[in-house]
């Protein structure tokens, strides 16, 4: 199974073909779906928010 790749050029989208000018903006679609996506976006913003929380409190303590 191919996955296929669309090209957005002058506002408009259409399936890419061949190459393509450098100010095309290229994309194709996820195979995640969107509660996957959803999933995997909350999971890395509590990672994210927990190294600065640990950050900060490093950076407290060592002004102390």
């Amino acid at each position: 199974m191919t996955t296929k790749v669309y090209v957005s050029k002058n506002g408009v989208v259409s399936e890419a073909v061949g190459s393509q000018p450098k100010d095309a903006l290229l994309f194709a679609p996820s195979k995640k779906s969107a509660t996957q996506v959803i999933r995997e976006q909350r999971a890395s913003r509590l990672k994210n928010s927990q190294f600065i929380k640990e950050r900060f409190a490093e950076a407290f303590r060592s002004q102390q």
